[in-house]
């Protein structure tokens, strides 16, 4: 009888001492027992260091699992990420946010779901609820997202995979619950670190099936808990306008500037960051009060992230079509 797959569960965390220790406790309940746990600290402080210590001596609720805790210098979540996957011993890789709660059968539905699609299958992704709204919304179902970075994020029902390596649509997943296998991460030299928040793993699902392998769902359900960080103050008031017109542009001159004609291209990016970012950062206006210094100051963000973005970007298509 062949031996457990160990599984890496890999949590990126920054100042968020008291969600992460919700999300370790929770790792204690799960089916599944074969795991490890690498934490990325990128906190301002020792607290996150002292709470897992904490746990791991904690007689009246020990951890039932390893934990291994590694600092990174700067709050970008594809250098954290990559970071993870270095420090990781498990063929599979698994990403949960420090502020998600998973189901008791999370890994066992994403290890089912490799062996089932064979060793084309690169990652497994499952279902993200958002438990702080009443009605538990989706957040992610089945999600797919285009070479500009548009993403329709709950598809309901059966719907057709996005696995073809020249593609327009290609299958993503939410990092807060997603794997993939390691040593495919590592052919294609994981995380893009220009990505230090938002699109880091969009653009890694895309790669891997561009390399010509598959990115699958399953039904497994991580609950999630959003809080507030150094890139927000809620859901709807974002403060990252700089990374989201940043990597919105560098994402889409490095994916679709290749797929259609110049001025199409220019006229969906214009498009997408209006969507995105503009008319986003106009409605807290209306839902937030925020005065026209605050807005204007968000709008200036945005300007100075495409201008970087699409400096990398252009680079980064050129070098791809030669």
């Amino acid at each position: 009888m062949s031996s457990p797959e160990l599984v890496s569960v890999v949590i990126c965390t920054v100042n968020r001492c008291y969600s992460l220790e919700k999300t370790l406790k929770s790792l204690n309940e799960i089916n599944y027992q074969y795991f490890e746990v690498i934490i990325i600290d990128s906190s301002d402080d020792e607290s996150t260091r002292k709470m897992v210590d904490c746990l791991k001596i904690d007689l009246d609720f020990p951890l039932n699992f390893p934990v291994q805790i590694f600092t990174s210098q700067v709050k970008n979540i594809g250098v954290s990420r990559n970071l993870g996957i270095q420090k990781s011993s498990g063929k599979i890789v698994a990403f949960i946010d420090d502020d998600a709660i998973p189901q008791r059968d999370w890994l066992d539905k994403l290890l089912a779901t490799y062996t089932l699609k064979g060793d084309k299958c690169a990652g497994v992704g499952g279902s993200v609820k958002d438990m702080t709204k009443a009605d538990l919304p989706w957040q992610y179902y089945q999600g797919i997202t285009n070479v500009m970075s548009h993403t329709i994020p709950i598809r309901l029902g059966k719907v057709p995979n996005h696995n073809q390596p020249q593609g327009f649509w290609y299958n993503g997943m939410m990092g807060t619950n997603s794997s993939y296998r390691k040593e495919l991460l590592e052919k294609i030299n994981g995380y893009d670190e220009f990505f230090e928040y938002f699109l880091d793993e969009t653009d890694v699902c895309l790669r891997l099936i561009q390399a010509g392998y598959e990115i699958h769902y399953c039904d497994t359900i991580v609950q999630h808990y959003p809080q507030p960080s150094h890139n927000r103050y809620d859901q709807k008031h974002l403060t990252c306008w700089y990374s989201l017109a940043k990597n919105t542009t560098y994402f889409a001159l490095k994916h679709g500037y290749n797929k259609m004609p110049s001025w199409v291209f220019l006229l969906r990016l214009s498009s997408l960051l209006i969507y995105r970012c503009l008319l986003r950062i106009l409605r807290l206006k209306f839902s937030h009060n925020l005065n026209n210094h605050i807005l204007l100051d968000y709008v200036k963000q945005a300007i100075k992230g495409v201008y970087l973005g699409w400096s990398y970007g252009v680079n980064t298509s050129l070098h791809s079509s030669n």
